[in-house]
C-alpha cells in the first residue's frame, strides 16, 4: 500500500485506563515531532469492540493493545502495518513495544524485601499472558532469593463460583491461611483493589498482616482507595513514543526488528498499603514503625528507646541482629528515601526540601545525594523526570 502524504494512523488504546492515555500522550509527541499524522481515534475500553468503519477504512497503520487472536486477525485484514502495545496474546506475530514485566516484578520484589518480608504472594488475572509473565518472574526472583512464593489460581480451587462475592469470598479465605506478615503482588491495580476488599471482608490487617502493591498506579484507585495502594508505574509516555517510531519505520517499507522493545517501568509510588518493616521482634517492629511515622521530624535514638522501653544499648544491639543496621541507620534512609520521592514528585527547592524530609540543611543533603546517587539533587530530579517521559 502507497503511504499517503499525512499518513493516516488508527489508535485502538484505552482511553479509559491512566496506562493507555499515557501512551496516546506519547504517540501525539511523536506525531507533533516527526509527523504530522492524520488520527482515527474513539473512547476504548477494554471491552470495546473494533468500528464498523474499519471495514472500509483505507489507512498505512495502526496502533493497537490487541487483545486477543481474533481482534490480530481483523486488524491483519487492513493490510497495513501494527504494532501492538499490550502483549496480552502467546505467540503474537505483529510487532510490539512493551512494559518488561520481568523488571516490574523485579521492583516489586525489592520493594517487599526491603520491609523486611519473608513470605510472598501474587495475585493475577486468570488466563492473561501479561499476568502470566508478572506471577513467572516474581515468584522465580522469591525462589532465587531462598523464599517460597504463594500463587493464588481460582481456576484450581474447587470452592470458586462464578460470581463476583463468590470469588471474593473464596480469595478472602485464601489471603487468611497465609503465613503472616506476607507480601503480596497483584498483577495490576485493579486486582490490587480485590485483595484490599477480600482483606476487609476478613479483618486482615493492611499492611501489618498483608502488604499488598499494585502495578499501573493509577491514581483515581491508588488514592481513592483505604489503604492508598502502593504501586509501579510504566514509562507510558515513552511505550506510545517508541511504538509510534517504530510504526513510523514500517510505514516507509523497513523490516520489523526481532525481537519487541522492552521497557523498564518508571518507578514505584509507596503508599500506605505497603508501609510496614516486618520483625519477628515486638519491640524492634515497634521501633521501626516508630522510625517510619517520625523519621522526618526531631529524632534520635533515646527517644526511640524510651518509646519502646528498652535501654539505648538493647535497642542498637537488637536492631543489628535484626536488620543489620542502628537504629541512626535507620533514621537515615528514611529521611533520604523521602526527600528523593519529593525531588521526583514536587518542584520544591532543595531548601523546602531539606526541611521537610528531616535534613540540618539544603548543603548536607546536597552532599547526602551525591553519596548516594552520585549526582547532585538537581540531576537526580532531572534524570527522574527524563525517565517519567
Amino acid at each position: 500500500m502507497s503511504r499517503s502524504a499525512t499518513p493516516q494512523v488508527a489508535l485502538f488504546i484505552e482511553t479509559s485506563k491512566t496506562f493507555g492515555r499515557g501512551i496516546l500522550q506519547g504517540i501525539s509527541t511523536y506525531s507533533r515531532t516527526h509527523g504530522p499524522w492524520s488520527v482515527y481515534i474513539d473512547e476504548w475500553g477494554p471491552a470495546t469492540t473494533l468500528p464498523d468503519w474499519m471495514k472500509q477504512w483505507e489507512g498505512d497503520g495502526i496502533i493497537a493493545r490487541v487483545r486477543s487472536q481474533q481482534m490480530s486477525e481483523r486488524l491483519q485484514q487492513s493490510g497495513v502495518p501494527i504494532v501492538d502495545t499490550l502483549q496480552q496474546v502467546p505467540d503474537l506475530e505483529l510487532p510490539g513495544v512493551y512494559s518488561d514485566d520481568t523488571e516490574i516484578a523485579q521492583m516489586a520484589f525489592e520493594h517487599l524485601r526491603d520491609r523486611h518480608i519473608r513470605h510472598f504472594a501474587f495475585v493475577g488475572v486468570e488466563r492473561a499472558n501479561w499476568s502470566m509473565r508478572r506471577r513467572n518472574a516474581f515468584a522465580e526472583i522469591a525462589r532465587q532469593q531462598g523464599f517460597e512464593c504463594e500463587i493464588y489460581s481460582p481456576l484450581s480451587r474447587r470452592r470458586f463460583v462464578e460470581s463476583w462475592n463468590g470469588g471474593q469470598e473464596d480469595l478472602a479465605d485464601w489471603l487468611e491461611s497465609l503465613p503472616k506478615p506476607v507480601g503480596l503482588m497483584a498483577a495490576h491495580d485493579l486486582r490490587a483493589l480485590c485483595v484490599l476488599d477480600a482483606c476487609r471482608r476478613r479483618g486482615i490487617a493492611v499492611p501489618e498482616q498483608v502488604a499488598v502493591l499494585g502495578v499501573d498506579n493509577d491514581d483515581v484507585f491508588c488514592e481513592v482507595i483505604d489503604p492508598p495502594l502502593t504501586s509501579i508505574s510504566h514509562q507510558a509516555g515513552q511505550v506510545g513514543f517508541q511504538a509510534a517510531a517504530l510504526l513510523d519505520r514500517l510505514m516507509q517499507g523497513k523490516a520489523a526488528p526481532a525481537q519487541p522493545l522492552m521497557l523498564p517501568p518508571r518507578k514505584l509510588v509507596p503508599r500506605r498499603s505497603t508501609d510496614i518493616i516486618a520483625v519477628d521482634d515486638v519491640a524492634i517492629a515497634s521501633a521501626l514503625e516508630f522510625i517510619r511515622r517520625n523519621a522526618c521530624a526531631t529524632i534520635n535514638v533515646t527517644l526511640i528507646a524510651r518509646h519502646v522501653n528498652l535501654s539505648r544499648r538493647s535497642l542498637e544491639r537488637r536492631f543489628m541482629k535484626l536488620t543489620g543496621k542502628t537504629p541512626h541507620q535507620i533514621i537515615a534512609e528514611e529521611r533520604l528515601r523521602r526527600a528523593k520521592q519529593l525531588l521526583i514528585d514536587t518542584d520544591f527547592t532543595l531548601e523546602q526540601i531539606a526541611t521537610m524530609a528531616g535534613f540540618s540543611s539544603a548543603a548536607y543533603l546536597s552532599v547526602v545525594i551525591k553519596e548516594h546517587e552520585e549526582c547532585t539533587p538537581t540531576e537526580f530530579r532531572h534524570k527522574a523526570n527524563q525517565s517519567g517521559n
